[in-house]
């Protein structure tokens, strides 16, 4: 029987000889990303919990080889990393999904893509990473939100401004009655202020729908580290979003 695993990377290494490249995550000649940086991916880890107003999932920091990986796939349109990526998200989901009632699987929702970064990629790479991510799995996705006249990238601006832009968002059309009174998980791919996440929960909740849990696949963390006679209390800016009106669930105890 043939060896597949040994088959695949001498095709990589005539490909390299061809097209040489090197790792995303640490410059290793000859592979897109060296087994090294694909073994630091896959490798298991805790998943990070926070909350804001809901329960959030974290696969881990928006810092080495997890974030290299994203750059290259949003922004250098290397559709492959999902490969990589999407399996890294998989913890998270686990762990979100079983806050659902018994007997009603969560639909997934993926953070809307704006049309001009959907048209220069081809793809969305949220939806991309979930239906990786899910492989195998018997769980509903939709897409359910888009982004409104006047969205812009988050990249680049300040908390205020985030919120603002964060709140161009709606629940399309086509899927206002799919969501009524169905139980969501929203992911996104960086949670970095929350305010995205925050607008897009607080939507989906004005449709009728009930957001249990946030899913991201790594955290940005931006602390105010001003002193206190500053204002500053050095929290994150996202851990002081608002909480769900009701109150927030508990966190799972498994």
């Amino acid at each position: 029987m043939p060896n597949f695993p040994t088959l695949r990377e001498l095709l990589l290494d005539v490909l390299a000889i061809l097209w040489p490249t090197a790792c995303v995550g640490c410059g290793a000649a000859d592979r897109d990303c060296c087994a090294r940086c694909v073994a630091e991916v896959r490798a298991a880890a805790p998943v990070r919990r926070r909350t804001m107003g809901v329960p959030v999932f974290v696969r881990g920091e928006y810092a080495g080889v997890l974030r290299a990986l994203l750059v290259a796939f949003k922004h250098e349109y290397r559709f492959g990393f999902r490969r990589q990526l999407g399996p890294a998200l998989r913890a998270p989901l686990v762990e979100a999904m079983a806050l659902a009632r018994p007997g009603r699987p969560p639909l997934l929702v993926a953070a809307p893509s704006r049309p001009a970064g959907t048209r220069a990629r081809g793809f969305r790479p949220v939806e991309v990473l979930i239906r990786s991510a899910t492989r195998g799995w018997r769980i509903p996705q939709r897409r359910v939100l888009r982004t409104t006249r006047g969205r812009v990238g988050q990249v680049g601006l300040g908390p205020a401004q985030r919120r603002v832009n964060a709140q161009r968002i709606a629940v399309r059309r086509g899927a206002v009655s799919a969501i009524r009174g169905r139980d969501i998980v929203l992911v996104d791919d960086i949670l970095t202020t929350g305010a995205t996440l925050f607008a897009a929960r607080e939507t989906l909740e004005r449709a009728g729908a009930t957001v249990i849990a946030i899913v991201a696949l790594c955290v940005a963390e931006r602390r105010d580290t001003r002193p206190a006679a500053e204002g500053g209390n050095g929290e994150s800016e996202w851990s002081r979003l608002p909480e769900r009106r009701k109150g927030a669930p508990h966190w799972p105890t498994a």
